[in-house]
């Protein structure tokens, strides 16, 4: 298949990194954007670690696949599997509480006693069966969480319960984590969760239904342990949630997000011990709110270029402005900025045979600075080929950044351009000729050649009458006889 590739370099004038210098004292961190996953800093991202609480937030993704917010469960014994000395949210036997507000438990009050009742009540959804054993139940609901966290590509993930009680086999990643997390907050309830910094009311708090159908309703306060979002000494003014953990073996983790200035950054910190776990997560996004910003690298209906096209009809355009269909925003440093990539590709089908081409039709296009419209070099020939309709895609418009593509979107034409044929060719002669005609430009010829006819006239006539003088004159002097 033929393909023909016209390059917009924006060429490369520093090498890109996000191994930038950040003073951060954890074992493992990273810094992503949370609209696109790009990284923008990262630190030991794809060590083995211990997550603790940080699990929760893929426990209640899990758990939103298979039970309703709204739904009401009825709180069994399965919390008195919850180890003692372990964090619980206050949960009694026979309560009655929606999914909605074990979420907040386990998000706010990072409640172990939430997740083991929201784990065991999402297998029994999911098989449809609800003699399912706790300990069959927590089993399948791991397998569901590492496939979850695959599926969101963490995949150097691997859980064995869902609240993050420490196990040799459970463990996961900085960069999975930052995953995890992005998933998380792009949930419009979760995210709601996740900046909430207290909760009161009762387990039917928000419930929809008729809360005089349900019985033993118990009131709840949970305060987040978040201390980016708490009044106090660590609080961060941009942080917008998401929660802590800790455990003996996998001491202070956070996972936090923030937002300044329509900016959305993701920060996870692993294994750095109170309070320097806050610190690392304010020095990072104060890196990141410095450091990166958005770009408008595309408006829809802006002008690319323009690109020659053949067979066209006589008397039309023979050239085509190329627009953009798509808009396009990304967050970049300056580094990347220059380093950043366009390419555009013209569909096969649309593209011109002619074999006189390349003599009939200067090269259109050339490689650009950022920032200049000079041509510096020229990258090839194409044409399309007639007839073209107003709006026609006309191939893609791709931006990569380091060897990735950071955008892939389409191309159309400005403007229709019609195709040469017989009809139109006779249109164009006969258009061309009274034109010719009737023009101003025709003015002298027609003075000319009216002078020249009167003049033609005026000559006959004379003659005209000169030789009728004469038939006179010689008729006059003959004598005549009857």
């Amino acid at each position: 298949m033929r393909q023909i590739f016209i390059a917009f370099i924006f060429v490369f004038l520093f090498p890109v990194s996000v191994h930038a210098f950040v003073p951060v004292a954890a074992e493992a961190a990273i810094l992503i954007d949370q609209n696109t996953g790009n990284v923008l800093f990262a630190q030991n991202e794809h060590q083995q670690m211990f997550p603790a609480g940080l699990t929760k937030m893929l426990t209640a993704l899990v758990v939103l696949d298979y039970l309703d917010p709204q739904q009401v469960i009825v709180v069994g014994s399965e919390i008195h599997s919850v180890p003692a000395g372990a964090i619980t949210s206050g949960h009694q036997v026979g309560e009655n509480i929606t999914v909605h507000n074990l979420l907040r438990g386990l998000m706010i009050r990072n409640g172990n006693d939430s997740g083991v009742i929201l784990a065991l009540n999402a297998i029994r959804a999911e098989r449809n069966n609800d003699a399912v054993p706790l300990v069959n139940a927590i089993q399948i609901f791991s397998d569901l969480m590492n496939q979850k966290a695959a599926d969101l590509g963490a995949l150097g993930t691997n859980f064995v319960n869902p609240n993050g009680l420490h196990h040799e086999d459970h463990y996961t990643t900085a960069y999975d984590l930052a995953l995890i997390s992005q998933a998380f907050m792009q949930n419009d309830l979760l995210n709601e969760i996740a900046r909430t910094v207290e909760f009161t009311g009762n387990g039917l708090y928000g419930y929809l239904g008729n809360p005089n159908d349900h019985g033993n309703v118990i009131e709840h306060t949970w305060v987040d342990t978040n201390e980016l979002i708490l009044d106090g000494n660590f609080r961060y003014e941009f942080a917008t949630g998401i929660r802590s953990g800790s455990t003996p073996q996998a001491s202070d983790n956070v996972a936090a997000a923030a937002e300044q200035d329509g900016i959305q950054l993701i920060a996870i910190v692993l294994n750095s011990p109170d309070p320097t776990r806050w610190q690392d997560a304010r020095v990072m996004f104060e890196y990141g709110f410095a450091t990166w910003e958005y770009f408008d690298i595309l408006q829809i209906d802006e002008y690319i270029d323009t690109i020659f096209v053949t067979n066209a009809m006589l008397g039309g355009p023979t050239t085509l402005e190329v627009l953009a269909s798509e808009y396009f925003t990304i967050l970049l440093n300056q580094e990347q900025l220059a380093a950043l990539q366009r390419t555009v590709i013209f569909y096969d089908e649309l593209l011109s045979t002619a074999e006189n081409m390349q003599t009939a039709y200067e090269p259109p296009y050339f490689i650009r600075l950022l920032g200049s419209d000079e041509p510096e070099e020229t990258l090839g020939l194409t044409a399309l080929m007639a007839p073209i309709a107003e709006n026609t895609p006309l191939g893609r418009i791709i931006y990569t950044l380091d060897g990735e593509t950071v955008f892939d979107g389409e191309i159309r034409a400005a403007t229709a351009i019609e195709e040469r044929s017989l009809d139109s060719d006779m249109d164009f002669y006969i258009a061309l000729f009274s034109n010719a005609i009737f023009s101003a430009s025709a003015l002298p010829f027609w003075l000319g050649a009216g002078g020249l006819i009167i003049g033609i006239i005026g000559v006959s006539i004379a003659i005209s009458e000169r030789r009728r003088s004469k038939r006179s004159w010689y008729g006059g002097g003959k004598k005549r006889y009857d």
